[in-house]
């Protein structure tokens, strides 16, 4: 890893264009290292996944019918009786893994043990019956679906700088950092978390400065803004010949997600310190659940019932709430509340010139 020290680190003084080189070229000298001495997986039906005690027997058999070189023929019989045994061993692994499952995990099992129909149909149709035939048409309505187009909601200007980079400190990055799973799926970078921890534990300094630097210049690098979409079915659904019967799943970059979290929590620092939320808000906020929120109105339901009066409750189901954001109304929200410049404009670029590859 000394290649990585070759190259400055982002400092107070750094632009834009900077930012976005470091960015890119983090990346791409960790891809470069992990490419040269990562250890390539493929699975396969002989992978070592599969051995059991009869496979680890033939296994070395055949090393000692080569080791002896005394009879040929029965090395290469042992070695066909290997290769025959390899998918006997990955079923009965299978076997037994099914027949020692118990409670939700069987449940689990059923859905990858059941045949599943094909992705394809013939038809889409949309809230409006718009059809689409063609992979084209599918494509297209799938991806306005999933990603609405900006309705060019107008915002007036953004505010100055301001001091959010001064608050990011070590303790703060290294909060971004961890605990999160390793198994976690990476982006288009193929990063995943483990490579960026071992990073982190080499070479901290040059991440803190990475994200300060992001956060100073108000500059989301565009090379975290890529990430890759794949449409799935909705279980359970009668008709999937409609476009709400499928959802998306996004892979984003890991480096990209740690500059986000530490933009979240200066953000909700700022919100707390100031009391910009409503004290009735729980979502998005430390030590309050949507628990919380049900024994309140239980607690409230039952004192009003306790008085001889009668309680309702109003729920309402917002759609596409959660995929959809109106860019403008956003910042112009926040604005009006006065956040800090840096994390306002941070998140306007965050929001702008993103990138999606669909995988239909």
């Amino acid at each position: 890893m000394e290649v990585a020290m070759e190259r400055a680190q982002p400092d107070a003084k750094c632009t834009e264009d900077e930012v976005e080189q470091g960015a890119a070229w983090c990346q791409e000298a960790m891809s470069s290292v992990l490419d040269a001495t990562a250890k390539n997986i493929r699975i396969c039906a002989s992978s070592k996944r599969w051995w059991d005690v009869h496979i680890k027997e033939r296994r070395n058999t055949v090393g000692r019918e080569r080791r002896r070189r005394l009879n040929s023929k029965e090395a290469a019989q042992v070695k066909a009786e290997l290769q025959k045994s390899s998918p006997q061993s990955k079923g009965n692994v299978s076997d037994d893994y099914l027949q020692h499952l118990r409670g939700a995990k069987v449940w689990r099992a059923v859905r990858y043990a059941n045949p599943r129909a094909g992705t394809t149909v013939e038809a889409l149709t949309d809230r409006e019956g718009k059809q689409a035939n063609t992979s084209v048409e599918k494509e297209d309505m799938l991806r306005h679906k999933t990603f609405p187009p900006d309705d060019s909601d107008k915002y007036y200007g953004l505010p100055p700088a301001g001091p959010a980079d001064t608050h990011v400190t070590e303790q703060a990055v290294e909060r971004a950092f961890f605990p999160h799973s390793v198994k976690e799926a990476p982006g288009p970078d193929k990063l995943s978390f483990g490579a960026i921890q071992l990073l982190w534990k080499w070479h901290r300094d040059r991440f803190v400065r990475l994200m300060r630097a992001a956060i100073r210049t108000r500059r989301h690098p565009t090379v975290w803004k890529r990430a890759i979409s794949v449409v799935i079915r909705k279980p359970g659904k009668d008709d999937y010949t409609k476009e709400t019967a499928y959802r998306s799943i996004s892979w984003l970059s890991c480096q990209g997600k740690r500059v986000e979290k530490v933009a979240a929590g200066l953000q909700s620092e700022e919100v707390k310190r100031r009391g910009l939320l409503s004290h009735g808000q729980f979502g998005s906020r430390k030590g309050r659940s949507a628990i919380n929120a049900a024994a309140i109105m239980v607690d409230r339901a039952h004192a009003v019932w306790t008085n001889g009066n009668m309680s309702g409750v109003v729920l309402m189901d917002i759609m596409a709430a959660f995929p959809s954001m109106t860019k403008g109304r956003l910042l112009n929200l926040i604005k009006v509340r006065q956040m800090d410049g840096d994390l306002i404009r941070l998140t306007e670029s965050f929001l702008s010139a993103r990138t999606v590859e669909m995988i239909i």
